[in-house]
């Protein structure tokens, strides 16, 4: 069974774009896939390097920049891209970059595409002009955005599962999985002993939870406090121990990372996973996040970091840390025994040999059964 896997269109698969989550994920699913057997055939921009048994060049890289810079243009204005704007604003399907890619992406498709083959789809409706008219089965892999569509699909969390299907007016279905992100936990260096600083990782914006980073800075003028990500940190300027840093990539981002004190993730909405969360704890950095989301999944509270609700659990959070309630060690076991992406594939592979014998054979109704092949709770 080969495995198609479409790239995101306004990224390019390379550690450049890591940053992205779902670039990032793109990039690790082919070793992944391929670790348990499978071809894998990606589908991006050229001078991808996504590990892929083929990569096939949907784009030349010129062509890609020159839309995507004419793009930047009509955002922006003639000022010049900065890597703090957020490549998101790109995204959008009606745009001349996706309409593009598409284009290129069905060509190349219906050359590759064997009866028994699967189209792996890592951002949804991204792609559907693309492969409306192809009969293989689509599965829809690592959902963490709303409005998934396809009979086959892969959710990030049991939180962003159960609020999608609730969107949805649904009460649930049996080809939907539910298994979290997956990570390389080579990227990712333990550190023993941090420096003195908090860290936030991610976009840029309230949405995010920065006007929380920003009373936890003003409330503890003895911290420093530092963000990093895409966006504007304009308005969260103004405290001489809250500094803005440009994003990172690489091992750069494993060392920020790991040498926080402590991670916030106090996002405002319901999280589909926060992959800046495992990151930290990869590192054995404890989290202090929201209460809602992913992040009653991903953290577990009071032992690899902190669900909080006020001002007051957010600051006690950060005094508990300081104070060594928290083992970095055994953050970075947990961290390392849910995520690592090579136990992960086997429950891959167990929804793709599930889908196989659905669409093939008996439906509904199929016998088989892999029950003891999956090696994942959250």
């Amino acid at each position: 069974m080969r495995l198609h896997l479409l790239g995101i269109p306004h990224t390019q698969t390379t550690s450049e774009f890591s940053h992205c989550a779902f670039t990032g994920k793109v990039k690790r699913f082919s070793p992944m896939l391929q670790s348990v057997g499978y071809d894998v055939i990606h589908y991006g921009v050229e001078g991808a390097y996504s590990g892929a048994k083929y990569d096939v060049n949907v784009m030349t890289y010129d062509e890609w920049m020159h839309i995507r810079t004419k793009l930047f243009k009509e955002l922006y204005g003639d000022r010049q891209v900065m890597s703090s704007d957020f490549i998101g604003d790109l995204a959008n399907t009606g745009n001349e970059l996706y309409q593009k890619f598409n284009t290129q992406l069905k060509i190349e498709l219906a050359k590759n595409l064997d009866n028994n083959d699967i189209i792996c789809l890592p951002f949804g409706y991204a792609h559907e002009s693309a492969i409306s008219e192809f009969p293989n089965a689509k599965v829809e892999t690592g959902i963490g955005y709303p409005n998934s569509y396809q009979p086959y699909r892969v959710f990030e969390s049991y939180a962003w599962y159960h609020y999608e299907i609730g969107r949805e007016g649904k009460s649930g279905h049996d080809y939907h999985w539910v298994i979290p992100n997956y990570f390389d936990i080579s990227e990712w260096d333990y550190v023993e002993t941090p420096q003195k600083y908090i860290a936030y990782f991610g976009r840029i914006s309230d949405i995010k939870g920065l006007r929380i980073v920003y009373e936890l800075a003003k409330h503890r003028p003895d911290l420093t406090f530092i963000m990093c990500g895409q966006g504007d940190a304009t308005p969260y300027a103004g405290l001489p121990n809250l500094i803005y840093k440009e994003p990172l990539h690489g091992k750069a981002r494993s060392e920020f990372l790991g040498n926080a004190m402590a991670v916030l993730m106090p996002t405002r909405y319901v999280e589909p996973f926060g992959g800046v969360t495992v990151e930290a704890e990869l590192c054995g950095t404890p989290v202090i996040g929201s209460s809602y989301g992913s992040f009653t999944e991903t953290i577990k509270h009071g032992s690899t970091g902190f669900n909080c609700r006020t001002l007051g659990d957010y600051l006690a959070a950060i005094e508990r840390i300081e104070d060594g309630h928290i083992s970095r060690q055994h953050v970075r076991t947990f961290a390392v025994e849910r995520y690592d992406m090579y136990k992960l594939a086997k429950d891959y592979d167990n929804v793709f040999q599930q889908i196989n014998d659905i669409k093939n054979s008996s439906g509904w109704y199929s016998y088989r059964s892999n029950i003891g092949q999956v090696t994942r709770a959250i």
